[in-house]
């Protein structure tokens, strides 16, 4: 082959390489590289996604959506901060996300950002009053700064919601329990509960379809995620105490014994009246051989039976 053809074979070789790599590269616009990326992300090619997603970002950094994705890629592989730094990036330039506000307020909780957290539930409500998540997180927020009338409200508006939502999965739920289709059923209750966290019923049905098959590990599962998404539920807390006190559970049993304490003692800072569950500590602390303790809670049980009962004689 001759000099001119060597040539013009390597010329061809490079053109090929160009047209694929940096000179096509350079030519594609953000939309491109959006499509690309969104593409890449449907099909779980995560890394792909993410090279399209900030190539979209470099050619025009005012498009949230891509802004969005690496937000949930990043959640995704555990690495928050940098979630939490794309969605403040998307609501940078589109404030008007509610979703985006919510997981960037549960981003800002988690950190200990509080009144961040407080401020992106706040708007996530604003732009949508009907939001069930958005609402249940700002009446938690609202409960435990002290406002028992503005967390009634919000959790009221987020349980109305709820229930349009997911009440058909509740009903779904009952039947695969009634029917004996205990994983079906147990499925169904997570989900409303994931959907629709304000929905009181899903927690318990989970709890009682587990306490009949004598299953308490996910019993007590349910329960701590009711009594986060509503810390005045007092129920949640006995009920709690109950299953950590007289049920085996994986881990340590001393940790268990101290979780049942905890819980019984929540119940009773929520009701002082509630003389079952200041019964329930001195029986535990009994049986620990902590005589003084468990005189102390018989004594203030007895204490709220007598008000308890001087309350429904009235």
């Amino acid at each position: 082959m001759s000099i001119i053809k060597y040539a013009i074979f390597f010329c061809a070789i490079f053109s090929c390489i160009t047209h694929g790599s940096g000179a096509d590269f350079e030519r594609h616009t953000w939309e491109y590289y959006l499509e690309k990326g969104t593409v890449q992300y449907r099909g779980k090619m995560y890394d792909y996604a993410i090279h399209s997603f900030l190539r979209c970002l470099d050619i025009n950094p005012r498009c949230y959506q891509a802004a969005n994705f690496l937000g949930e890629i990043y959640y995704m592989r555990e690495n928050k901060f940098q979630s939490l730094a794309y969605y403040r990036r998307s609501l940078a330039v589109n404030d008007r996300q509610a979703d985006i506000h919510l997981a960037a307020g549960e981003l800002s909780e988690l950190f200990g950002h509080g009144d961040a957290a407080f401020r992106h539930f706040s708007r996530t409500v604003e732009i949508d009053p009907a939001h069930v998540k958005g609402n249940a997180s700002l009446a938690r927020m609202y409960l435990a700064r002290g406002d028992r009338a503005a967390a009634d409200r919000h959790f009221q508006a987020s349980y109305r919601q709820a229930k349009l939502v997911s009440g058909g999965l509740l009903d779904r739920a009952r039947e695969a329990r009634e029917d004996g289709r205990h994983r079906v059923a147990a499925a169904l209750y997570r989900q409303a509960m994931d959907e629709s966290p304000s929905l009181i019923e899903a927690y318990m049905g989970m709890y009682e379809l587990c306490r009949e098959q004598n299953d308490y590990a996910p019993a007590a599962e349910a329960l701590e995620r009711l009594a986060f998404v509503k810390p005045d539920y007092e129920k949640a807390y006995v009920l709690l105490g109950y299953i950590y006190f007289t049920q085996r559970l994986p881990g340590n049993r001393k940790r268990r014994i101290d979780q049942a304490i905890s819980n019984l003692e929540k119940a009773v800072g929520l009701n002082p009246d509630n003389f079952e569950a200041c019964y329930s500590l001195s029986e535990i602390y009994a049986v620990l051989k902590k005589d003084r303790e468990a005189l102390e809670w018989e004594e203030k049980g007895r204490a709220a039976e007598k008000r308890a009962g001087a309350k429904q004689a009235r």
